[in-house]
């Protein structure tokens, strides 16, 4: 190849000699720059331009000589027969009168002396003069001796009377001589002949000069300038004089513009022939250098040529050393179909295309090479192979990454459903029995967690997963799904019975003490059952069936195991439904905020209200919170819930302000919606907006919301405080009930549980734990409102405790705001005579 692309630098001025132009395409050797020397006059007089023209002059004049003179001399000879037809005509004219005289008295002497009168002339040969008839006279030119036939060139005219008018009394007959007139015309064509041959010479004369000089010199000295002009050098013709904007100016022009285009022409094609030869060079460094295979290869899959770094790939000699033919076919491919494919599919289709393809070594390893082919022309194919082992081990561990836990090194969600549907659709081909799926969540796993930190829950996990792993079988398959929850593949176990037995098993493996540190920690969990392919026949669906009966479980109580049933998905379709119109309710303005009554003991009158959130479902109708708050809590809703109710509380406090009835509202806060959901600053904008008062808005939380982030509460409650507004802790009792969690956080009132008020007593366990909370409130500075107050005996024994407010059926249930200011009285007026 490279043979054919040697190009040198002396090679330009020998491409440019062809530019020395000859006079004549007919003549090539005059093209050659040893020609040049050949003598002007030889190429003057063989091949110029001036001998040719000066012929083609003298040719051109002849051929229009010879057409002139014809035309003259025909010319000449109509104007003298005519000339001497005029001449007879004017001597008939001189004897007209003496012809009348003599025809008249019929005298022929008379007409004998006319006759002899006109033979005098040497024009007229013949005279006959007759009257009415009669021959007057009859002479013929002495000498010459005619016949009596008349000749057609005779001239007769009528001989008239010269006294009647029109009357003709004779004729006279001339008869020209021919020989005289024709002597006459060949005088005339002679002297008129070379009058017009001189004129012809003389015209032919000034032509040849006048071409001569502004024609044939011009382009003889253009021709001569022409063969000695190297255009390479920047040489050009000049215009010769007076010729600026003339043809021959203007071809002096294009002569020379030809010149700059041809030089221009080769000067790129030299560029190009070294841009070509660089070009070569640098595809032979990279052919031979590049890291990538690089070959030529037939139809037939025999290799034409190749680079060195595909010898290092394949393992074989150089190209220029290698003997014999390399058949890629022949390679020990893992697929020794899928190279020959791929060849035939290029050459069918014409496109490119590369695929992965596995090979095995002269030491019998296995590698991975990708093979791109592109169609060059000539049934050929261009290949380029790229070693990609490390890239389909990366691939390898990314995928087994995908599937796996990073934690504790279980399969994942991704790969248990791969699992499921693999599991399922070699049930449906008859090759695998059924199979139960469990879905095993750990109990109050994130409390743990927060208590004793993320690492050690992280150990935690994987010691759950060590336990789990014990307790089933190899051919079953045991997985994480999220955080704290595992799922668990029982193979070919079908029966409720078994299934109950290596689930009371695992349970019982999850409660034993788990050592950190030396400190035993305990957990217990949920375990929710679901079979294939009784309860579902798809892995979504098992998974969803699966999580339902674990749920079902954890509502229960947890530590326990439930097994699916169809009630359970139709719940949570219910429930799928409610939240998609829970979604839409605040839109739509589905909300209201009842009130129930709350009284001070001490005062016996209501002093403010809890505003308790109720939705109006257009088909439901009115759906109690404990339906929907769950849900939008879950959901997130539950911020966009409660700044509806802020809202509504502060327009409802301002209601009652301007109706003079001066109570306070507390509303319920989620711990979703602290911080972020329900932030201090729009509360404090919804109170200045209906101009309420900080001590007639109240906040009531749950002891779940200072144990969810205790840095988080602590700040928001801080910054409510801040507001002016207070603070109650809902359903004290229920929880943990910690005394660090009331000297902590700064809470105004503690609000017993209704379980404990529905149950006492006097004298019972249930009476005294209220006597208790009452003075520990007490003695910390807290008043107390004690809830589900439903009879007037727990109203009495509350006030002798010393209880401060007391809220429930006995008083009110829940009013609609409308109702609230009719009942407020009513109620006063019981309280005033209990």
């Amino acid at each position: 190849m490279h043979n054919r692309l040697q190009y040198t630098s002396d090679s330009k001025p020998a491409f440019h000699e062809t530019l020395r132009l000859a006079p004549s395409t007919g003549d090539r050797t005059a093209c050659q720059p040893g020609n040049v020397a050949t003598p002007m006059k030889t190429v003057f007089f063989r091949d110029g331009i001036l001998l040719r023209s000066i012929l083609v002059t003298i040719l051109a004049f002849c051929l229009v000589g010879v057409l002139t003179v014809a035309y003259t001399m025909q010319s000449a000879r109509a104007q003298a027969e005519a000339a001497s037809r005029e001449r007879v005509e004017q001597l008939l004219d001189t004897v007209q009168r003496t012809l009348q005289v003599a025809g008249f008295v019929k005298d022929r002497e008379l007409a004998r002396e006319v006759a002899e009168g006109l033979l005098s002339n040497p024009v007229v040969l013949r005279v006959t003069i007759s009257e009415n008839g009669n021959l007057l006279v009859d002479l013929v030119r002495q000498g010459l001796l005619l016949s009596g036939e008349r000749q057609a060139g005779d001239m007769v005219r009528a001989i008239h009377s010269p006294f009647v008018d029109g009357e003709i009394i004779g004729e006279i007959r001339l008869t020209p001589d021919p020989d005289v007139i024709e002597h006459h015309i060949r005088d005339e064509i002679i002297d008129r002949t070379w009058q017009l041959v001189w004129q012809l010479a003389l015209i032919s004369g000034v032509m040849v000069v006048t071409l001569l000089a502004f024609v044939i010199h011009p382009i003889s000295t253009i021709s001569r300038e022409l063969h000695q002009m190297n255009p390479t050098a920047g040489d050009r013709l000049k215009i010769p004089p007076g010729h600026a904007k003339t043809e021959i100016g203007r071809l002096v022009t294009d002569v020379n513009a030809l010149a700059a285009d041809l030089v221009r022409t080769l000067d790129e094609e030299h560029a190009l022939r070294l841009q070509q030869e660089l070009d070569e060079q640098k595809y032979h460094a990279i052919f031979d250098n590049a890291e990538s295979g690089i070959f030529l290869i037939g139809r037939n899959g025999r290799v034409a040529s190749w680079n060195p770094a595909l010898a290092r790939l394949l393992g074989i000699a150089r190209a220029d050393e290698f003997a014999g033919e390399l058949i890629l076919l022949d390679l020990p491919w893992s697929e020794p179909t899928a190279i020959a494919m791929l060849i035939e599919k290029v050459f069918v289709t014409g496109e490119s295309a590369k695929r992965d393809l596995m090979l095995q070594r002269p030491d019998r390893t296995h590698f991975w090479l990708n093979i791109m082919l592109t169609p060059v022309g000539g049934d050929l194919l261009q290949g380029v192979a790229h070693d990609v082992s490390a890239l389909k081990e990366a691939e390898a561990e990314a995928k087994r990454q995908a599937m796996t836990d990073p934690l504790t090194g279980l399969a994942n969600r991704a790969s248990l459903e791969h699992l499921l549907g693999a599991r399922i659709r070699q049930h449906h081909q008859q090759t695998n029995p059924s199979f139960t799926l469990l879905h095993v969540d750990l109990d109050n796993f994130r409390q743990i967690t927060e208590g004793i930190g993320v690492p050690a829950g992280d150990a935690i996990l994987r010691m759950v997963a060590a336990r789990l792993g014990a307790q089933v079988k190899g051919n079953d398959t045991l997985a994480r799904l999220s955080g704290d929850i595992f799922a668990i593949v029982l193979q070919n176990l079908s029966n409720d019975e078994t299934i109950g037995k290596v689930v009371d098993r695992l349970m019982l493996s999850l409660r034993q003490p788990y050592l950190l540190e030396g400190s035993p920690i305990q957990l217990t969990a949920s375990i929710g059952i679901t079979l294939f392919p009784h309860d579902a026949t798809d892995a979504p669906s098992l998974l969803r069936n699966a999580e339902l009966a674990c749920d079902k479980a954890k509502n229960a109580g947890g530590n326990q195991s439930a097994f699916f049933a169809p009630n359970l998905a139709e719940a949570a379709e219910q429930r799928r439904h409610l939240e998609n119109d829970l979604r839409q309710a605040v839109d739509r303005g589905q909300f209201e905020l009842y009130c129930q009554p709350i009284a001070d003991l001490s005062s016996r009158r209501v002093t403010g209200a809890e505003g308790l959130i109720r939705w109006r479902h257009p088909e439901r109708g009115l759906v109690p919170p404990d339906r929907f708050i769950p849900i939008a809590e879950q959901t997130g809703l539950i911020n966009e819930i409660g700044l509806w109710v802020i809202e509504t509380a502060c327009r409802q406090l301002a209601g009652w302000r301007a109706a003079g009835i001066s109570c306070y509202l507390s509303v319920n806060v989620s711990g979703r919606q602290i911080p972020g959901g329900l932030p201090p600053a729009a509360i404090a904008e919804a109170m200045q907006r209906h101009g309420v008062s900080p001590d007639s808005l109240v906040l009531e939380i749950t002891e779940g919301v200072l144990l969810n982030n205790i840095g988080e509460a602590q700040a928001w409650l801080q910054a409510i405080k801040q507001l002016g507004l207070r603070v109650y802790l809902d359903d004290f009792g229920t929880g943990y009930s910690s005394l660090s969690y009331l000297k902590r956080f700064p809470l105004d009132t503690l609000k017993i549980d209704r379980s404990f008020i529905q149950d006492m007593q006097p004298g019972n366990s249930e009476c005294s734990l209220v006597e208790a909370i009452v003075a520990m409130a007490r003695s910390l500075g807290l008043k107390v409102v004690a809830e589900g107050v439903e009879t007037t005996e727990q109203l009495g024994m509350l006030a002798r405790m010393g209880c401060h407010h007391a809220q429930g059926y006995l008083l009110a249930r829940p009013l609609p705001p409308a109702e609230f200011p009719e009942a407020l009285r009513e109620i006063d007026c019981r309280l005033t005579q209990t």
